[in-house]
């Protein structure tokens, strides 16, 4: 069993590296003899999940990759787009 003083190592250690984690946004993988565990950042946690969903709708991928749904956009100069803002 753990001491007081490696359980608070060890979660200090947790909790730089839960810090790194998030401000680099890179995956640390936590090697434990029970199995290894990903950190991984929430927003990039959130993408993953939304990639999902997008993939497992038939046709979506093929969608997105053709890109002929989305139309060309087009620019504006910003005397042009000032007089739109006051209309």
């Amino acid at each position: 069993m753990a001491t007081r003083a490696q359980s608070a190592e060890r979660k200090s250690g947790l909790e730089r590296a839960y810090e790194a984690v998030r401000r680099s946004r890179v995956p640390a993988r936590v090697r434990r003899r029970g199995g290894d565990v990903v950190l991984l950042a929430a927003e990039d946690w959130d993408a993953i999940q939304e990639t999902l969903h997008i993939a497992s709708i038939p046709g979506a991928v093929a969608r997105v990759r053709d890109g002929r749904d989305y139309k060309e956009l087009k620019t504006i100069n910003r005397p042009a787009l000032e007089r739109l803002l006051k209309a």
